[in-house]
């Protein structure tokens, strides 16, 4: 073996970025923008009786805004975190309210409703929106007909999944807490600490 060959391998002295470039650079972001934008989905597309703070507070809970929010393991998708279990109850609820001729069999109803669910248009936010709210309203009224003494936080528990009422307990403060400042995004970042 040759050393002969070694080739030598030459070094730059000069940086390639210079260094006021690496700096950070502070950036202003307007959040309330979002925030402002999110309560105007919900008062054109709130489909129950709850207040638009609440269904604000909701969806800041659910997803932190984020229309794309998605938990591993889960169904859940879209601004309100809706699983495919409830969104094939509101399919069946639609079908009762058809006469016998125009039901389809519950086979097709599932699926539909699994189709609308997996869909690209389900997360559009409008849409989830009204989905989630008109999923709420239909949990209402039930409660209301078991003349349950708090219909809302009985909803928000058939919701949330889970009977400890804590979930509807923080939203609800946080939507008082809204009511008072309604473009204060640091309301909802409280709640979810």
């Amino acid at each position: 073996m040759a050393t002969a060959d070694k080739k030598v391998i030459k070094h730059h002295a000069t940086r390639l970025t210079p260094k006021a470039d690496t700096k950070p650079v502070a950036v202003q972001v307007d959040d309330s923008a979002r925030l402002r934008q999110i309560r105007q989905l919900v008062r054109d597309n709130n489909r129950s009786s709850l207040d638009e703070d609440l269904v604000i507070c909701q969806i800041y809970m659910e997803s932190r805004f984020d229309a794309s929010a998605n938990a591993d393991g889960s169904t859940a998708r879209g601004l309100m975190q809706l699983l495919r279990a409830p969104v094939r109850e509101l399919y069946r609820i639609r079908s009762l309210q058809k006469s016998r001729a125009e039901r389809e069999s519950e086979t097709e109803m599932y699926s539909e409703a699994d189709q609308f669910h997996d869909s690209p248009g389900f997360v559009d936010e409008a849409t989830n929106i009204q989905t989630g709210t008109e999923y709420l309203q239909y949990l209402i009224k039930r409660e209301t007909q078991m003349h349950a003494s708090d219909p809302v936080a009985e909803a928000y528990k058939d919701y949330r999944g889970r009977r400890n009422g804590i979930y509807y307990q923080k939203i609800k403060a946080a939507a008082d807490r809204l009511r008072t400042n309604p473009e204060s995004m640091q309301v909802l970042r409280d709640m979810v600490e």
